[in-house]
């Protein structure tokens, strides 16, 4: 006789017990575990925090898990303080349901990856999200597990206790305000800044920082407290004692006891508040530790010290949602995405054994760009929760990650202390004996400030300076001893990662817009470095590159630390970034594409197919679209087979945390054999569900070796098919065989236009010490009707409707007496590339009309209209009809740089490699065709 619901649903409690014994506690099919019902759920699962969930099972009815589910949502289990707001609908398939016995059910449990289930979770106002939206997620137990722990903490919970935390820090930045009053840059403020390596900002955004740095102090206190933490011999004294009712907080007790809490180690924690506290007057300090002290009273209530991996949670929510940093991050639903992609579940990083603490502890994982430690900890947590799932415990695994696993590293204290406080937020009651989280020294620095740095980047170089990390360890944790640099010199050293995972500065040193404009080197110009330090770190990263940068100028800082993490991998490493779309589809960035295809044989790259920039996002306020690059090396040697890509365009980027990982695990789990191709034109693309959703597409496509790699935030990869058969000379209707296709001679523009435009900074910039870059004054709009020499420059939506337009400004060639003759050479090269025929290097799709015009007199192309400079000036009138065409848009917009939504951007140096009509083979009657048509 099969086995009952309540039987399986009994082994399926107590093997979901077994698999995180220390983390949980699960009850099966017992009575009296809600308040005031009779009812027993079937199973119950509360976490150390308390938040408990459900899961509600059926042995093959769908919606009657469903109905139990969503009945459970806002019950009161009697050992918990908050009510039921995650419910999970399971259903067991036959191979379990059929079978009889205890120990028959649990082995059939163990080996099935057919079971289906969906989560419940109460919003605000009554509502209630599933997920997935539609159909059910399929897998065995320790998907299932998997699940359950991203269920124990519900976003409406986590959104209280932000709250909480963001009143709390807001309402001790008041009460710093109220003392010293709002102007910046007097008093204390700027010394407060200063401790975090920042400037005392009108916005408050530094002092807020502040506040939070105080807050997360008092939190680990308590749980340091609370787990009867060691030091001297003695417990941690309890925050509360160092508060009187009538004298208030006790400045100098606490800084003391926080510097017996450095004896043991958590230096990025509380060395850090210490400085700030020991900078505050005594009321000032008992005005703002006052209300940081009653919302961390109530964070801990709500779980912050006991649940393993909600820290990170809750400030990475604070940091995200309330823009406390100014500063660009990950998304904690897209670290979760990119780790789940770094780290499949189904393949341990560096060979290691799930289960095995040795091997899992002796990983290395690295970020060199940390910022809010989201990405670090993303990762962290993902290999914490796999170790439990295989037998092993997350608890005892903390410390010798901590102190061998973990490399964080920035510019930013404040970034260095937020990283660790997520990290070691784990496990705040687990002493660790040192850490690689460490502030890099930036600018000048050393001994008299004598030398430079860079950063991470001075990483670049084989063998890292051991005086810098003992810098930077002095800087981040007080100083080390010789044999503790020695070690984390080692660690930070070549071929030594299993995974580097990071979301790197997108600065570019050649960078001249906006503010930026008449900056030495906008890379190098944070923190107020002048301009003659600037000149010494562009050689010192020069030095520590020690060869030609593995991009062009523009691609910036993001280029040098993709760079540097592929230093740092070993043989077997996997690397995972954050990435400008640029990366995949920028000229600048072609070195980067040839490096990744060279050690990488296969690459994931996803994007997001959105109609914004922030939709096409993976980071919080870059307001620009980005792709995810993930790859995993396959030995020292580089692969010779050609390199592939499984490119995934999604809908949106995720907003859940759970939905990222379900998103990851489903693009894990395809056979890429069963995906379409972007060769073959009849397979248009796979089709990516989480569940029944539909969240976006997949398709696979040879890397090529030179050129972009288009296929990234396209919805209609049908379109993609045949934008990439006609580059090819072949011209595809969508749903057509290839067989079906008709010959189209293109060639790249170069072939046509064999010089090159100027760059518009090279006609009328300065260089940044004032000397004449380019010859010309830009006189905008032109005043003469016709001058001397006349410009195409920017862009008139309303005047360009038609094939021919006019110029819009003229230039004077400039007096520069210490020069002139240089000056006027410069002048004479620059106009004899005036030209008719001008390319638009920035193209709005849903706002311009043409792509290429045709002025009525020659006129030297600028910023939005570099010059076309044909071999052969009578093809001009066919190359305007064929890129103001169909397919010439078509062409357009497949090698572009579509960072930007909505637009396709290319460059001077990009515009040779687009593909286009080889014009040259046309009939002398099909030119004169064509320039009557141009007419009509």
């Amino acid at each position: 006789m099969p086995a009952r619901e309540d039987t399986i649903n009994v082994q399926l409690g107590e093997i979901l017990q077994e698999l995180r014994p220390n983390s949980w506690r699960v009850r099966a099919e017992e009575q009296r575990t809600l308040r005031g019902s009779a009812r027993r759920p079937d199973i119950l699962i509360i976490e150390p925090a308390g938040w408990p969930v459900v899961i509600e099972a059926e042995r093959e009815r769908h919606a009657g898990a469903e109905n139990d589910a969503l009945a459970r949502l806002g019950e009161q289990p009697q050992e918990t303080s908050g009510p039921i707001e995650s419910a999970i609908a399971l259903v067991y398939p036959p191979d379990v349901r059929e079978q009889t016995g205890g120990r028959r059910i649990r082995a059939a449990l163990r080996q099935t990856d057919a079971l289906e289930y969906a989560l419940y979770t109460a919003t605000a106002g009554d509502a209630v999200e599933r997920l997935p939206a539609f159909g059910w997620l399929r897998g065995n137990v320790h998907d299932l597990a998997m699940f359950v722990q991203r269920a124990t903490i519900p976003a409406q919970q986590v959104e209280r206790l932000v709250d909480t935390l963001e009143h709390g820090v807001s309402s001790a930045a008041a009460a710093f305000e109220t003392k010293h009053g709002q102007r910046t840059g007097q008093g204390i403020g700027p010394q407060i800044a200063e401790v975090l390596g920042q400037s005392d900002d009108q916005a408050g955004q530094t002092r807020l920082m502040a506040m939070t740095v105080l807050i997360n102090a008092l939190i680990f206190h308590d749980a340091l407290a609370t787990a009867e933490f060691d030091i001297d011999g003695r417990p941690v004294t309890p925050v509360h004692q160092f508060n009187s009712e009538w004298s208030g907080f006790d400045q100098q007790a606490i800084i003391a006891e926080w510097d017996a809490i450095l004896k043991v180690n958590y230096w990025p924690i509380f060395a850090t508040a210490g400085k700030i506290l020991n900078r505050l007057p005594t009321a000032t300090a008992d005005a703002v530790l006052q209300p940081l002290w009653n919302a961390a009273q109530r964070l801990i209530r709500g779980g912050v010290t006991k649940s393993h991996d909600l820290t990170g949670v809750i400030f990475q929510r604070l940091i995200a949602d309330r823009k406390f940093l100014a500063t660009f991050y990950t998304r904690p639903a897209s670290a979760a995405l990119l780790a789940g992609l770094a780290i499949p579940a189904d393949q341990t990083l560096g060979g290691a054994e799930w289960g095995n603490e040795e091997t899992i502890a002796s990983l290395q994982i690295g970020d060199f760009a940390c910022g809010t430690g989201t990405l670090l900890s993303a990762a962290y947590q993902r290999i914490s929760l796999l170790h439990e799932l295989h037998g092993g415990d997350p608890k005892a695994l903390h410390a010798p990650m901590m102190k061998n696993g973990l490399v964080g590293l920035d510019v930013l204290n404040i970034s260095v202390h937020l990283t660790a406080a997520i990290l070691a937020g784990s496990h705040p009651d687990v002493p660790f004996d040192g850490e690689c989280l460490l502030t890099m020294p930036y600018g000048r620095w050393g001994e008299g400030k004598r030398d430079v740095a860079i950063g991470s980047l001075d990483l670049l170089t084989e063998h890292v300076q051991t005086d810098m990390i003992d810098h930077a360890s002095a800087i981040t944790a007080g100083g080390r001893n010789p044999e503790d640099v020695r070690d984390l010199v080692n660690r930070v050293s070549h071929g030594k990662f299993d995974l580097v995972i990071m979301n790197p500065p997108f600065t570019r040193p050649t960078g001249q817009e906006g503010q930026k404009k008449g900056v030495g080197n906008p890379a190098f110009a944070a923190f107020g470095v002048p301009k003659d330090v600037q000149k010494r770190m562009t050689a010192k990263l020069r030095s520590a590159r020690g060869g030609p940068p593995l991009a062009k100028g523009n691609a910036g800082f993001a280029a040098e630390f993709v760079d540097l993490g592929m230093r740092k991998l070993n043989a077997q490493g996997t690397l995972a970034l954050v990435l400008p779309l640029s990366a995949v589809s920028g000229v600048e960035w072609e070195p980067v594409r040839a490096a990744l295809a060279k050690r990488f044989p296969r690459l994931t790259v996803i994007t997001v197919a959105a109609p914004t920039p922030q939709r096409q996002s993976f980071s919080a306020d870059t307001e620009m679209a980005e792709c995810l690059v993930v790859g995993q090396q396959i030995g020292d040697k580089e692969t010779t087979s050609q390199p592939h890509g499984l490119f995934v365009c999604l809908d949106d980027s995720p907003k859940a945390l759970a939905m990222g990982a379900m998103i990851a695990e489903s693009i894990v789990g395809m056979d890429l054999s069963n995906v379409a191709q972007l060769e073959q034109s009849e397979t248009g693309s796979t089709p990516l569900y989480v569940g029944a959703e539909y969240v976006g597409r997949m398709i696979t496509s040879a890397l090529p070796s030179e050129g972009v790699w288009p296929v990234v935030g396209i919805r209609d990869t049908q379109l993609a098919q045949c934008a990439y058969s006609l580059a090819r000379g072949s011209l595809l209707l969508v749903g057509q065989p290839s067989a079906a296709a008709l010959p189209v001679p293109v060639v790249p523009f170069r072939e046509i236009a064999g010089r090159r435009a100027p760059y518009h900074a090279d006609i009328y910039w300065n260089n940044a010490d004032g000397k004449p870059r380019g010859p010309f004054n830009l006189i905008k709009p032109a005043k003469s009707a016709v001058p001397e020499y006349p410009m195409l420059w920017g862009h008139n939506a309303k005047a360009e409707r038609t094939l021919e337009i006019h110029h819009d400004s003229e230039g004077t060639v400039r007096y520069w007496p210490q020069d002139q003759e240089v000056i006027n050479a410069k002048a004479a090269t620059i106009w004899s590339t005036a030209t008719r025929l001008h390319y638009n290097r920035d193209l709005g799709f849903n706002a311009q009309s043409i792509i290429v015009a045709m002025t009525d007199l020659k006129c030297v192309g600028g910023a939005s209209w570099p010059s076309i400079i044909l071999n052969d000036p009578s093809h001009a009138y066919a190359v305007s009809l064929w890129c103001n065409s169909t397919l010439g848009l078509l062409l357009h917009w497949w090698v572009t740089n579509k960072t930007q939504a909505g637009r396709g951007r290319t460059s001077v140096t990009a515009m040779p490699n687009i593909p286009t009509l080889d014009v040259r083979a046309l009939s002398e009657n099909q030119k004169i065709f064509a320039q009557e048509a141009f007419a009509a």
